[in-house]
C-alpha cells in the first residue's frame, strides 16, 4: 500500500474536527426552510424538484440544460457502473476477490443467479444485464471496474480500523408542505466508529470544480437534516478521473454554505423553467 493510500484511509477515520450542536442543526433547518419559500416561489405546477448533486452542478455550470427535459430512460452500462462497482469494492473488501477485475463477472453473475431465483431486484439492472450477450456484458464489467478499481486502490479497505458500509438508501428531506422540493444526499461510503458517521465518501466524474466545498458539504447536509445522529465529521471527495482527493471537515459554515447553494439552485432552476414555459406558450 502506497503512503498516499495510508494517508488517506487514516484522514476516513481521524477525530472529529468541529463538535456541531444540536442548535445549530436547527439555524441550518431554519435557514434552508426560509431561503427555499422564496427561491421555489416560481417553481411551475408539477411534481417536486428533486435537489442533488447533479442538479447543484447543472445549475451552476450549465444553467441551460436545466429547460431540457430528461431523455426517457434506457439501460446503458454507465447506469449499472456505479451500484455493481460498490459491489465489486466490497466483495474485495470482505477478501472474497485479489481485486475489482477478478470479482466483476462473479459479483454480477450472483446478482443475476439471485434474481432469477428469487425474483427481487436488488440493483433493478438484472434482467437487462441477463439478457445481454458476451460483448455487451463485457463493456458492462469494464465500465464496473473502471469505476471500482480506483475506489478500491485508494483506500486500505481491508485493514480499516471502522465499520464500512458501501452504498446504501440515500438521506432525503422533504420540504414544507408549501414547497415543491425535496432533498436527495447520495455518498458512496460511510465510515462508522462509534456515534455519527465518522466520514463519508462522495466519488465524482470529471474534475472538482470552484463549488466543490459546498457539494461534499451537501452530502452531509442530508444527514443533519436528518437527525444530529447522521452528521459525519467530514466528508471526502473523490474524482478519479483526474486522480483528486479532498476532503471538508462539516461544521455550522460548510452546512450554511451547502444551503445557501441549494437556495441558489433551487432559484436558478425555477427562473429557467419560467423562462421555458413563457417560451412554450409564446
Amino acid at each position: 500500500m502506497t503512503t498516499r493510500a495510508r494517508a488517506a484511509t487514516a484522514g476516513l477515520v481521524a477525530p472529529p474536527v468541529h463538535d456541531l450542536g444540536g442548535d445549530a442543526a436547527e439555524r441550518v433547518r431554519a435557514r434552508l426552510e426560509a431561503g427555499i419559500v422564496d427561491a421555489a416561489a416560481g417553481l411551475s405546477d408539477g411534481p417536486p424538484l428533486e435537489v442533488g448533486l447533479p442538479l447543484l452542478r447543472r445549475a451552476r455550470y450549465r444553467p441551460e440544460l436545466l429547460g431540457v427535459p430528461d431523455e426517457p430512460f434506457v439501460w446503458r452500462p454507465a447506469f449499472v457502473r456505479r451500484s455493481l462497482g460498490l459491489e465489486i469494492v466490497q466483495a474485495c473488501a470482505d477478501r472474497r476477490f485479489r481485486g475489482p477485475a477478478a470479482a466483476a463477472g462473479p459479483v454480477a453473475d450472483h446478482a443475476v443467479d439471485e434474481w432469477r431465483r428469487t425474483g427481487w431486484r436488488t440493483f433493478h439492472w438484472e434482467p437487462w444485464v441477463a439478457g445481454l450477450g458476451p460483448g455487451a456484458r463485457s463493456v458492462v464489467l469494464a465500465e464496473a471496474v473502471a469505476w471500482a478499481t480506483p475506489l478500491w486502490a485508494a483506500f486500505d479497505w481491508v485493514d480499516l480500523p471502522a465499520t464500512v458500509a458501501f452504498g446504501g438508501p440515500d438521506d432525503r428531506w422533504v420540504g414544507p408542505d408549501v414547497v415543491p422540493v425535496h432533498l436527495k444526499g447520495r455518498c458512496e461510503v460511510r465510515v462508522h466508529l462509534v456515534g455519527p458517521p465518522r466520514s463519508l465518501l462522495s466519488v465524482a466524474s470529471g474534475r472538482p470544480g470552484d463549488g466543490w466545498r459546498d457539494e461534499l458539504a451537501y452530502v452531509a447536509l442530508t444527514g443533519a437534516l436528518s437527525g444530529p445522529d447522521r452528521t459525519p465529521a467530514r466528508v471526502v471527495g473523490l474524482w478519479p478521473e483526474v486522480g483528486v482527493r479532498l476532503a471538508v471537515e462539516i461544521d455550522e459554515a460548510a452546512l450554511t454554505g451547502a444551503v445557501d447553494r441549494v437556495v441558489d439552485a433551487v432559484a436558478v432552476t425555477a427562473d429557467v423553467r419560467a423562462s421555458t414555459l413563457a417560451t412554450e406558450v409564446a
